[in-house]
């Protein structure tokens, strides 16, 4: 049985897990599944899957190949649906729509703070940050957004990221100028603490909504501040700072 890593060949993600998987796909190749079949088969190859990490390649901007990824994401979930056996992180989130709102509801009920927070036009409105309801587009500040999106406060603090991995976390500071640190080829990243409290309604949370990989962002002062979760979070460049201790905890806790 094989241990299988399904991406991009060139997100950095990726190439940051490949060392510890078997058996590595290039998530635009040719994927077979005869449906009479228990196993799928990639350039002719079948592939007897015991674990598989999968990540959406974010990074390919040719349209043509975005839409071959496209049709193998989905086939690739559609075939784990029906071999529950198979370990995969977030197994039963990802018949959900992305809720980032009822997220934050959630975790203001579980006890964690968030920032006064309203769905709206963004019209008009000073030092607030704007944030897409869906997507992974990034968050900014401004008066004025092109949709109606989440409205939230603006909180000076630090910038810090938890993973959770199973029953496994790791806390990092970001320092950034910026409103959203991907903007900030200057951004540097610190393995960093955050409170026992929080840690523990963020392991809440996460179980509250079937996940076992994840990453929550805070900002904190004197208040620790939840902004969102992330389901599918990049990781490549923090798992440099605890010298791959990090990839290694994704991929040793899945296969």
């Amino acid at each position: 049985m094989q241990s299988v890593l399904v991406g991009g060949v060139n997100d950095p993600n990726i190439l940051t897990l490949q060392p510890y998987f078997s058996n590595f796909v290039d998530i635009k190749s040719n994927i077979v599944w005869n449906l009479n079949k228990d196993y799928i088969t990639v350039n002719n190859n079948i592939l007897n899957i015991n674990s598989l990490f999968i990540r959406y390649d974010a990074f390919e901007t040719v349209k043509s190949i975005n839409l071959k990824q496209n049709f193998n994401y989905s086939l690739i979930w559609n075939y784990l649906q029906c071999y529950k056996k198979i370990k995969i992180y977030n197994r039963f989130y990802y018949d959900r729509p992305i809720q980032k709102l009822a997220n934050l509801v959630l975790a203001k009920r579980l006890g964690l703070t968030i920032p006064n927070t309203e769905y709206s036009i963004g019209d008009g409105i000073n030092n607030k940050i704007l944030k897409p309801i869906d997507g992974g587009a990034h968050a900014d500040e401004g008066t004025l957004a092109a949709y109606d999106c989440i409205v939230q406060d603006k909180i000076i603090g630090e910038n810090k990221r938890l993973y959770i991995i199973n029953d496994k976390h790791f806390c990092f500071k970001l320092n950034t100028t910026m409103i959203d640190y991907r903007n900030d080829d200057n951004t540097t990243i610190e393995l960093s603490s955050i409170s026992e409290d929080t840690i523990d309604k963020s392991f809440k949370l996460a179980k509250k909504l079937n996940l076992n990989f994840c990453a929550l962002d805070f900002m904190t002062n004197k208040k620790e501040y939840f902004l969102e979760i992330n389901t599918s979070p990049m990781f490549s460049e923090f798992s440099k700072i605890t010298n791959s201790n990090l990839a290694k905890t994704i991929s040793t806790e899945l296969i």
